[in-house]
């Protein structure tokens, strides 16, 4: 038995992009930062690390996200995590951290409404892909 389980608390990088596979089914992707602060050594001194993961949606998630999600919404999310690694224009190694999401737990604050809770498959039995929509059939 094995497991690939991620929770996420962060916010927004860009607003959500919808697009459609040429079976018609929605997927959208966006960007999530995380931020850990830390105590220096003098406790007056404090560092930041930010940590961005590429979210991918499916389904009924895509279409929650791109409906109530933009650029600085703060979001909850559980979902699988991938490590892909790439090479940039200059051929630096990189780590893209990418995240399918499972569950989505919209995190409204004052004036963006109630918190909103969205799962795969909760209420209509759709589930993100497996195997039925393969990475060619992305738009992007």
């Amino acid at each position: 038995m094995s497991f690939n389980k991620i929770i996420i608390y962060g916010h927004l990088g860009r607003d959500p992009e919808l697009r459609y596979t040429p079976q018609g089914v929605p997927v959208c992707t966006f960007s999530v930062a995380t931020t850990e602060r830390k105590k220096g050594q003098g406790d007056a001194e404090q560092t930041e690390t930010t940590t961005w993961f590429r979210i991918t949606a499916w389904r009924h998630l895509a279409e929650t996200a791109n409906k109530y999600l933009k650029k600085g919404s703060p979001v909850y999310l559980e979902g699988r995590l991938t490590a892909r690694e790439w090479r940039d224009n200059e051929g630096i190694p990189r780590i893209t951290l990418e995240v399918t999401a499972t569950e989505l737990h919209l995190m409204g604050g004052r004036g963006e409404g109630e918190a909103r809770s969205e799962r795969a498959g909760s209420a209509t039995g759709e589930t993100a892909p497996e195997t039925a929509v393969e990475d060619n059939d992305v738009p992007f």
